[in-house]
């Protein structure tokens, strides 16, 4: 399991080569290192790209064709693995390793397993074809806490700090950190999750209030906000109705406008439809301390969960 390492400041610059399986490296995945003024990293491994400083990043996105997979064998209480049919994606060699599967639907749903670490390839699971099935081995002291029947349904989730990437314009899956820079590709490191960092920032940031991770510019963060739809189905109203125009402005200047009815009266009614766009919210990632113009770099303490 990940562990808690107390180190010195130049360990967050060090980063480790793979050593060809899926998850080994030095450390486990998800491993904190936390340095002497308490900023806190997390071991992770990175894509086929190099790291970019101040970037945000993210888990891999989940994949549908490997979620709400009908089990494709009986597994009893106390099984060591777990198999499902997956569909229209392959899956490579333990690239579940040091991740979850877990029971979504029907017998024996609502249970969470770890998969084995992959020390040596082929540890976690073997590759699944495409419509393939996919068989998991669980981690040391993992059960199946229940039975399964080929009525189960099985998700398959990735380690949160396996290959991670630059978080995308939305974000498609949870933030892994903020990266220090320091390493190529397919390499290890430590990724910043709490304290004091240089972040890539979009839009205008406000000392003291709290980021997100940008919904626009990927790798940015910007001022935290709740979206909501800005209307829903449409509606009769009468063709005398009178309306008026409301504007919500937020903190970073950022404007969202919508109509709404002043006065009603009962002539003639018409259609008048308010469907909106659909709300798009991003995670929180910390506070800003200093902020700096956009397309810069404010210092945010960040506190990634």
């Amino acid at each position: 399991m990940p562990r808690t390492y107390f180190g010195p400041y130049d360990e967050r610059n060090q980063d480790y080569a793979n050593e060809g399986n899926a998850n080994l490296g030095r450390f486990r995945l998800g491993t904190r290192l936390i340095l002497p003024d308490e900023r806190e990293y997390t071991f992770v491994l990175n894509d086929g790209t190099v790291e970019i400083a101040g970037n945000l990043y993210q888990a891999v996105a989940a994949v549908a064709d490997h979620t709400n997979r009908p089990v494709d064998v009986a597994r009893a209480i106390d099984a060591l693995l777990l198999s499902a049919t997956l569909t229209g994606t392959a899956a490579a060699v333990d690239i579940y390793a040091e991740g979850t599967a877990h029971s979504n639907d029907a017998v024996g749903e609502g249970y969470s397993y770890r998969i084995r670490r992959a020390n040596t390839e082929g540890a976690a699971h073997a590759s699944a074809v495409a419509s393939g099935v996919l068989t998991v081995n669980l981690d040391a002291g993992e059960m199946l806490q229940v039975a399964l029947t080929t009525a189960s349904e099985v998700t398959f989730t990735r380690n949160r700090y396996h290959r991670v990437l630059i978080t995308a314009a939305p974000p498609t899956a949870l933030v892994a950190g903020v990266s220090p820079g320091v390493a190529a590709l397919d390499r290890y490191y430590w990724s910043q999750t709490k304290g004091y960092a240089a972040v890539l920032a979009n839009l205008t940031l406000l000392a003291g209030l709290p980021v997100q991770a940008d919904i626009a510019v990927a790798g940015a963060v910007e001022t935290l906000k709740r979206r909501a739809r800005s209307g829903g189905t449409t509606v009769l109203l009468p063709t005398t109705a009178a309306l008026t125009g409301l504007r919500m402005v937020d903190q970073d200047g950022t404007s969202t406008d919508f109509m709404t009815v002043a006065s009603v009266s009962t002539a003639v009614t018409a259609s008048y439809d308010i469907t909106g766009p659909i709300a798009v919210n991003s995670q929180p990632v910390g506070v800003c301390v200093k902020a700096n113009a956009s397309t810069e770099f404010a210092l945010i303490d960040l506190d990634i969960k």
